[in-house]
């Protein structure tokens, strides 16, 4: 007996210390909790998300709501909403405590990563605070602030004001404008197949849009349907013949909202930063580093280089195939600043952002990369002679990779910065299996490709996906002399009262020798002055800059990539499904014919205010010229020379050329012989051929016996 004495003490005990502690916090906290509204409307009415330029023009705003009372929204929306955000809506007083018992087990369970068991009410309350840190104290404060509108508003007064709040994408929120902009009537008219869509879109607006991903809205829309036939709100055999219903969206047009690629980006940047409550509610301002002038110019000259380009493609015999697309970015080399980010020729037609979403092949865009890697060595400078000559390389034991040309055509002997003038395949399949795939793909890391490579010769010839913002960022790293800097979009994003939420502060690493990297700049000057991408000064861009085309096997990819000393720009052109482009008349779309006209004349009028300079040369490096066949070098511009920048310790090893006595008709020169003109200098020398392998020739002896 004495003992279940104790034990009712201590449980009293226990009880009154439970009170006791409970009373203190909510005295705490109390002090926290912002005054109620009047009127619930005012919650509803949260201030709008604003989205400026850099130079601060407005570009859009995200919110603003049509406000409609509860009796002129569906029953069915009403239904379908609390069916699926909060069932026991109607029972719990502001905290239901089943579904946060849940939660709380699920957050042990998974270590945090699980949803919440937020009530409709809780999520209301959220607009009253002006933070939306995640913290226990902020979840009780809620807590505490949705008891209090339970106590002061009705159920149909909260309900009312939730459904005018909520986003549902396409720059919608609330119900009423929801409604109209997905099937252009008024939330009261709504039918329960369209009610049940639309309850799905506030848990994930981007992923389930139905202009783009119907399927999975779909696949949503069916789940509360059954929840609703579950809770009593629909027959039991209602869900199969309302998914039935096609559902019958508004036209292009009718889309609300003032949206683009780089504000819906800039918007996702922001609520990565400082939380999609904050972004969607809180009426921040995100600063972008949108330069509106070569925005505008970036969507002009893309739209209008894919249609001139789509008028020379063969004509397709299905209509139901879409169309030509194209991405562009241009990033400010100083300050890794995104200045313009176009996704797509049209964004009301397609917001679908192939800037930062979509993986492509880069093709020969991405030899640079191999390039510099192979730069790294010393004892391959762009004057060394390669051999450019049907090349097999070996994967394993087993298997093997014969490489070929884009055109099929051997040239032979050549020096490394021809090779990547004339973007020789085979010159980069030897690069790359003299440095390992790994060290390439540890390259290409350090200049800004974010995506997983994987360690395959092909590598060299650009064969896995990347996005566009990776490969300007590249060429951005490669112009600053090999300072990587992270690419940026948002720059700022303020809260209330200019409370600084999120600030982006740029901190350069440098990861490049300068002198390799110049080397490798005034390589890739040869392939726009007079290479593969030379259609870029017929385009009449007179410019100094460094590029180099790109071209997907089967056609599939046209890319265009270039920097000048102040502007990084990657251009790709293609379709979303991923077929070969063709010219009528057979020819495929080359970076050269698809991409490197929109890059030209994007970058004429881009630059048309741009005081010309060069990049800047390191004191280690010279400027010579060499004859692109024999490797004869000249301080002197020579006819048939190409300049060519080297170490002067480069420079002295190779064969001096002699006016007197060079013969022109004469095979090219083996240093080594006993030829005229011809010094006999050790000469580090690449030969590829069909032994499987790459090797680097200690002296030209060697060489001489293996032609």
């Amino acid at each position: 007996m004495n003992r279940l004495k104790l034990i009712l003490y201590l449980l009293c005990g226990a009880i009154l210390l439970l009170l006791i502690t409970g009373f203190a916090v909510f005295l705490s906290l109390a002090s926290d909790i912002p005054r109620l509204p009047d009127d619930l409307k005012l919650l509803a009415s949260s201030p709008t998300t604003e989205i400026y330029a850099r130079n601060g023009d407005l570009l859009s705003t995200s919110g603003g709501r049509e406000y409609v009372s509860l009796d002129r929204i569906a029953p069915s929306f009403r239904d379908a909403i609390l069916a699926v955000e909060d069932k026991r809506f109607w029972k719990h007083r502001g905290i239901d405590h089943i579904s946060t018992f849940r939660a709380l087990i699920q957050n042990v369970v998974r270590l945090g990563d699980a949803p919440g068991g937020s009530t409709i009410t809780q999520q209301l309350a959220k607009n009253l605070f002006f933070s939306f840190e995640r913290s226990w104290k902020r979840k009780l404060l809620e807590a505490m602030a949705a008891m209090a509108i339970e106590d002061r508003f009705s159920k149909e007064e909260i309900l009312e004001a939730y459904c005018n709040l909520v986003p549902f994408g396409q720059y919608s929120y609330g119900i009423e404008r929801a409604s109209l902009t997905y099937f252009g009537r008024h939330a009261s008219d709504l039918q329960p197949h369209e009610s049940a869509l639309l309850a799905g879109l506030p848990n994930a607006p981007s992923r389930l849009n139905p202009f783009y991903h119907m399927d999975r809205a779909r696949v949503r829309q069916k789940v509360i349907l059954r929840r609703m036939a579950h809770l009593g709100m629909i027959p039991v055999n209602a869900p199969d013949s309302l998914t039935n219903i096609p559902i019958e969206l508004t036209s292009m047009s009718r889309r609300s909202g003032k949206g683009s690629f780089a504000v819906d980006h800039a918007l996702e940047l922001a609520r990565r930063a400082a939380g999609s409550d904050v972004v969607n509610y809180g009426g921040v301002r995100i600063i972008t580093s949108i330069d509106p002038r070569l925005q505008k110019i970036a969507e002009r000259e893309l739209a209008s280089g894919l249609d001139a380009l789509e008028k020379r493609l063969k004509d397709q015999s299905d209509e139901n195939r879409t169309r030509l697309e194209g991405a562009l970015v241009a990033i400010d080399v100083g300050s890794g600043q995104i200045l313009a980010l176009v996704g797509g020729r049209d964004y009301t037609a397609s917001p679908y952002n192939r800037a930062v979403k979509s993986f492509r092949q880069p093709g020969s865009s991405f030899k640079p990369i191999i390039y510099l890697s192979a730069l790294a060595d010393r004892d391959v400078n762009p004057a060394t002679l390669v051999n450019d000559t049907l090349t097999e390389l070996r994967i394993d034991k087993r298997r093997t990779w014969k490489v070929h040309n884009f055109d099929h055509r051997y040239e032979g002997w050549m020096i490394l910065k021809q090779a990547l003038t004339e973007s020789r395949n085979v010159i980069a399949a030897q690069l790359i299996e003299r440095i390992t795939p790994e060290r390439a793909i540890r390259t290409a890391k350090a200049l800004g490709i974010t995506t997983e490579l994987k360690p395959h010769l092909s590598l060299a010839l650009g064969s896995q996906g990347v996005t566009v913002l990776e490969m300007a960022n590249v060429y951005a790293t490669l112009a600053r002399g090999g300072v990587a800097l992270e690419p940026h979009l948002v720059s700022r994003v303020e809260g209330r009262g200019a409370k600084i939420l999120m600030e982006h502060m740029a901190a350069g690493e440098s990861r490049f020798a300068p002198g390799d990297v110049y080397q490798l700049l005034d390589m890739m000057t040869g392939v726009i002055d007079g290479g593969t991408g030379s259609i870029v000064r017929r385009r009449g861009f007179k410019g100094i800059a460094a590029g180099k085309t790109g071209t997907s096997s089967d056609f599939r990819d046209s890319w265009f990539v270039g920097a000048t000393p102040y502007l990084a720009v990657a251009v790709w052109v293609g379709y979303d499904d991923n077929r070969e482009m063709r010219l009528r008349g057979g020819p495929g779309v080359t970076g050269a014919s698809g991409a490197a006209p929109i890059w030209a004349d994007f970058m004429i009028s881009a630059t048309e205010h741009e005081v010309v300079r060069e990049f800047h040369r390191p004191p280690s490096i010279g400027r010579y010229y060499v004859n692109p066949v024999e490797g004869t070098v000249s301080d002197e511009p020579r006819e048939g020379f190409i300049p060519v920048a080297l170490r002067p310790e480069e420079a002295a090893k190779l064969a001096p050329y002699i006016e007197a006595e060079i013969d022109t008709t004469s095979p090219p020169a083996i240093a080594g012989e006993d030829s005229v003109g011809v010094s006999k200098t050790s000469l580090p020398t690449i030969v590829g051929g069909d032994s499987g392998g790459v090797s680097i020739f200690p002296n030209n002896e060697t060489m001489r016996q293996c032609l």
